[in-house]
């Protein structure tokens, strides 16, 4: 797991720190913290831009104040 503040987007260290996890062939999942703070006006084009940054890895939106993301997030972990 690779969590990143999903109102940001991944930093440069977060872009990094994928890169490495990458050149050891780990199986990253991106999970998009604090995705509650983003408008929703703007969710859908936020997500598309962390998914472009990212690649193929699969990011899930997440909060834990909002309960968004826990259920998938958990079905991840289990796998």
């Amino acid at each position: 797991m690779l969590i990143i503040d999903g109102s940001v987007g991944p930093t440069e260290i977060d872009l990094e720190m994928l890169a490495n996890l990458e050149a050891r062939k780990k199986n990253v999942v991106i999970v998009a913290n604090k995705i509650d703070k983003v408008k929703k006006s703007q969710y859908e084009k936020t997500l598309k831009e962390i998914q472009g940054k990212v690649g193929d890895h699969i990011v899930i939106p997440y909060s834990a104040e909002k309960n968004i993301g826990v259920a998938e997030l958990r079905e991840r972990i289990l796998e």
